[in-house]
């Protein structure tokens, strides 16, 4: 996702798995039904290829149980995995075997200790495939469905806690995820609509399936209008929000002033006079001057507590000239050891005039 498809941001990658994980299981439900309704039905067919309509229509409810099998799974060793984390588990047991910590920095010690967020183009899928099997089988064999229940029931408090306690933020989508999730839930019921009507055909009903072929298209039109007047709109900022947003900043500028029922063409100029000129810079040319980060957090380093001092004295004098002379006087940094103290304008002024001197000779 980074580095074919270029994405930017952590969570633009998370919605690309997302719809590629998602996408990839809901193609493994339906040819594993198809594949072992076949395998199952295969014999008859050789014999009877007339009779493979019914064939298929007995053979393809015996197949919910190999997906209770699989909720089962799931409810007894999917959801306890999710609890224990494993996997960060061993990976903090290998590390902290394999190194010693007083040899490692604070920067290594931070990526060893890094908080985990929620792995969203993983966690989203693992839960639409639940629905899917479920609404793919709740009509045809609705015995899945109380494992269905108990498996969400089990879900909802196992990711509430890791939520509440052990995941931790790392960024923030604005709720982008939520679409995404909705619009293939719906998705999945429009495949489980499909099935079940395929299903019927293959049993030979003729009036049921024209009383179903609406659902089809009823879940496609409501995907269609979510889209439109939920999904798009929550990209963008509403005209009544903005005119708000603006009330709001006038009415702080006027309270500034002291006057605060004064909401006219001086708060609107106090607003101007408050905006900041680097919100649309790119903030690597607006950030200040970084500070060395200590060995250990918490403790003092002497050289660390060196370095400081030097690059503050160093953008103190950064300040009192101009940027050409920064760059025909400013030695070149190239680490801790080869920082030296910064000279003084006199004796700039000394050199300058030593050359000059040197020069009418």
């Amino acid at each position: 996702a980074v580095s074919y498809e270029h994405r930017k941001t952590l969570s633009d990658v998370q919605h690309s798995i997302l719809g590629r994980y998602f996408y990839y299981q809901l193609a493994n439900i339906y040819i594993t039904v198809t594949a072992g309704s076949l395998w199952k039905s295969l014999a008859g067919i050789v014999d009877h290829p007339g009779s493979v309509l019914q064939l298929l229509g007995q053979s393809l409810p015996t197949m919910v149980g190999y997906f209770i099998s699989l909720l089962i799974t799931k409810i007894l060793a999917g959801l306890p995995m999710v609890t224990l984390r494993v996997g960060a588990l061993g990976r903090m047991m290998l590390l902290r075997s394999a190194l010693r910590e007083s040899g490692l920095s604070q920067r290594e010690l931070d990526t060893i200790y890094r908080p985990y967020n929620v792995m969203y183009g993983w966690e989203y899928p693992t839960q639409l495939l639940v629905i899917v099997i479920c609404f793919t089988y709740a009509v045809i064999s609705p015995i899945i469905l109380p494992f269905g229940a108990v498996y969400f029931f089990l879900a909802l408090m196992v990711y509430k806690k890791q939520v509440l306690y052990v995941y931790t933020p790392v960024y923030e989508s604005g709720g982008t995820f939520f679409p995404a999730a909705c619009h293939r839930t719906l998705f999945g019921l429009l495949c489980g609509q499909l099935t079940f009507l395929g299903y019927t055909i293959i049993r030979q009903c003729y009036y049921q399936p024209i009383c179903l072929f609406p659902l089809p298209i009823i879940t496609i039109w409501v995907m269609q209008y979510f889209k439109k007047h939920f999904q798009i709109p929550s990209t963008r900022l509403s005209m009544e929000r903005a005119m708000d947003c603006d009330r709001i900043s006038d009415v702080r500028a006027a309270m500034t002033k002291g006057e605060p029922t004064a909401i006219d063409g001086c708060a609107i100029e106090e607003r101007r006079k408050r905006f900041d000129k680097n919100a649309y810079r790119q903030p690597v040319l607006t950030e200040p001057i970084a500070e060395p980060l200590p060995y250990r957090r918490g403790e003092i380093d002497p050289l660390t507590e060196e370095a400081k001092e030097i690059l503050v004295r160093r953008n103190k004098y950064n300040q009192m000239i101009d940027p050409e002379a920064i760059t025909t006087t400013m030695p070149k940094m190239t680490g801790l050891e080869g920082i030296s103290e910064v000279p003084s304008r006199a004796s700039i002024g000394e050199d300058s005039g030593s050359s000059r001197r040197s020069i009418r000779a």
